[in-house]
């Protein structure tokens, strides 16, 4: 009876690696798979702007607008009105300058009007300008186109003018013109300006005659409520001179012109 149950007791205590394992084959499709991750494409953060780099330029094609003149001048014998735009239009180097004045008797026509149509191409990004165009003078009459060659000077404080002229009948002439705006106290600035007209022959149908021939100056207050609208008050005067004035002394009218001057200017 002994050895039966010694038999059963060593067959029980059995190592692991004896026994028999059930292994079942697993299919390939009940694997788990690795999970999927999903990514979403989004913009990367711009980079932070440098606060003290200059703001990017755009490009304007309208550089500015002056209205200069828009006034009304009370003067000797009979009172008047006169208008000085001027606009640049393109890029940094090569605009199109476009300008235009006059003058007339109060509630009446212009006596003088004259348009300028002018290439003008910077010279390294500076404050001169070089010109070249046309100017047609509607009034008076008989009108007139002429050539242009010139340059300006621009800072906005300092600005000066020079061109020189030839009309389609050889007429030729020179202009030299400017201004100085001083900042006063405030809004206010304190504008003189002079302009000169030397004329390289007689033009008998104009009234026009050879030599210095034109002057003109003025200084006028202003008070800036905006760029775009400073009111203003001054002083005038304008004369002819030499055989000019010797021209116009003949057609029976005074050569010299003064007065006080109410106006507006606009720059934009």
């Amino acid at each position: 009876m002994r050895t039966p149950l010694l038999l059963l007791l060593l067959a029980g205590s059995a190592p692991a690696a004896a026994q028999r394992l059930d292994y079942r084959p697993v299919s390939d499709d009940r694997l788990a798979e690795p999970q999927r991750l999903a990514y979403q494409v989004v913009d990367a953060p711009d980079t932070p702007a440098d606060p003290t780099a200059p703001p990017p330029r755009r490009r304007k094609w309208l550089q500015w607008g002056l209205l200069d003149r828009f006034e009304y001048a009370a003067q000797d014998g009979q009172d008047g009105y006169a208008w000085d735009f001027s606009a640049l239009i393109g890029g940094d180097r090569h605009r199109l300058w476009l300008g235009t004045s006059g003058d007339g008797p109060a509630w009446g026509g212009p006596d003088y009007v004259e348009l300028n149509a002018l290439y003008s191409r910077n010279l390294g990004g500076g404050p001169v300008d070089l010109n070249a165009g046309l100017r047609y003078d509607a009034r008076p009459r008989p009108t007139r186109v002429y050539g242009v060659v010139g340059a300006q000077y621009d800072d906005e404080t300092l600005w000066l003018g020079a061109w020189g002229y030839a009309s389609t009948k050889g007429e030729t002439s020179v202009r030299l013109a400017g201004y100085y705006n001083q900042p006063l106290a405030g809004p206010l600035v304190l504008q003189p300006s002079a302009e000169l007209d030397l004329y390289g022959e007689d033009v008998p149908e104009l009234g026009l005659g050879r030599g210095l021939g034109y002057a003109e100056a003025g200084l006028r207050l202003r008070y800036e409520i905006k760029e775009a609208f400073a009111p203003y008050v001054g002083l005038s005067w304008s004369r002819d001179l030499g055989r000019t004035a010797r021209m116009t002394r003949e057609a029976g009218d005074d050569p010299e012109s003064k007065g006080v001057v109410v106006g507006v200017r606009s720059a934009f």
